[in-house]
């Protein structure tokens, strides 16, 4: 039992000293930490002080190069100074004597020319009078003749105004009775027409043979192409008369001195007046369109049936004689408002114009030509 107890006894103390040992240890590991930390944040203190040093010796070697480059300026600037003062002091005494030199002349200059300077004066102004006399002469005689030529160039153009309204009056009367003859004509082709439609479908009501049918649409035929070849003469002897205007036209130019400004809205206006009467036959050709579609099926009938086709031709001719009478209608119409919109335009403008001449009655000859072939 003793020996058990001392065995007890020497365990404890044995474990004393172990924990004695470790907290010891402990503690100077944790010293030699501190320890370890501090000699890091020394070094790293030392690195940033290194570092500063560095960087304020390059700011010293830049502020001495900074310096010597400045004072070599300063000594450049001073030079330049020096030699600005210099230069101003031989200036200075160089115009000064200049000027005592002219000084002494004009002095010498008045003196000798004090008595002849008033005459002298007097005869130049008088020849410089006489100078400009001549000249205002010779302006006023240009002045003159330029308000001659201004007068007559005006007179003439109000004369060819007044000629091209008194023209342009005529021919929309004309182009009125035109039309009108041409709705008559319509009228009358339509009547007789009609009574040979009604002629016709009395007479071969009763149904051809085979050999006088055929017989009949060679007729047709050959009347239509007759009739073809009489429209294309007319249309070609319309052409060689345009052909043969606009080479007259084109050997016997018109020099005209007019502003480009001008030019451009004359031509402008032109252009836009062109516009303006091609949309006004545009209806006329549209109408013979129609007309075209409406006897090209009447053709197509009478060839499957060509005897029975009094209808149809009635039909063609009120659709015909109504729509040419629609447009008989707006074109005059159309002329009246263009001339109380033209007289008034002519009274308000007073600058000359150059209009594009176009050949309009033979467009609306050819027109004609073109309906009578359709017909």
């Amino acid at each position: 039992m003793q020996n058990i107890s001392s065995k007890n006894s020497l365990n404890k103390g044995t474990n004393v000293k172990i924990f004695c040992s470790s907290t010891q240890c402990q503690i100077a590991s944790e010293e030699l930490i501190n320890l370890r930390q501090q000699v890091t944040d020394l070094k790293e203190t030392i690195t940033s002080l290194e570092n500063i040093i560095q960087l304020k010796d390059v700011q010293l070697q830049n502020m001495q190069r900074d310096n010597n480059r400045l004072s070599a300026e300063l000594k450049k600037q001073q030079r330049y100074i020096r030699n600005l003062k210099q230069q101003l002091d031989d200036d200075r005494f160089f115009y000064q004597r200049e000027k005592d030199f002219f000084n002494s002349e004009i002095q010498r200059q008045k003196t000798r020319l004090n008595v002849s300077k008033l005459s002298q004066q007097r005869k130049e102004l008088e020849v410089v009078r006489e100078c400009l006399e001549d000249e205002n002469k010779s302006l006023r005689e240009e002045l003159n003749e330029k308000v001659e030529t201004t007068y007559n160039l005006c007179i003439k153009f109000l004369r060819m105004k007044y000629a091209k309204d008194s023209l342009r009056q005529k021919f929309n009367q004309l182009l009125k009775e035109h039309l009108q003859v041409m709705t008559d004509m319509m009228e009358k082709l339509d009547e007789a027409r009609e009574e040979l439609n009604i002629i016709v479908s009395e007479k071969f009501q009763n149904p051809l043979p085979l050999s006088k049918a055929k017989f009949l649409q060679v007729v047709q035929r050959n009347a239509r192409l007759v009739h073809e070849n009489a429209t294309l003469k007319v249309q070609i002897q319309h052409l060689t008369l345009n052909i043969e205007r606009l080479k007259s036209c084109m050997q016997k130019p018109k020099s005209i001195n007019v502003d480009a400004k001008i030019i451009a809205k004359l031509a402008a206006q032109s252009k836009k007046r062109y516009s303006k009467e091609s949309t006004k036959w545009l209806p006329f050709h549209f109408c013979e369109n129609g007309i075209n579609k409406t006897s090209s099926v009447t053709k197509s009938s009478n060839s499957e049936n060509p005897v029975d086709n009094s209808e149809d031709a009635k039909l063609v001719s009120k659709i015909r004689s109504d729509n040419l009478k629609k447009y008989a209608n707006t074109t005059i119409r159309e002329i009246e408002t263009e001339e109380t919109k033209e007289l008034r335009m002519g009274r308000a403008r007073s600058a000359p114009e150059i209009r594009l001449t176009e050949m309009q009655p033979s467009s609306s000859a050819i027109i004609w030509a073109e309906s009578s072939t359709n017909t």
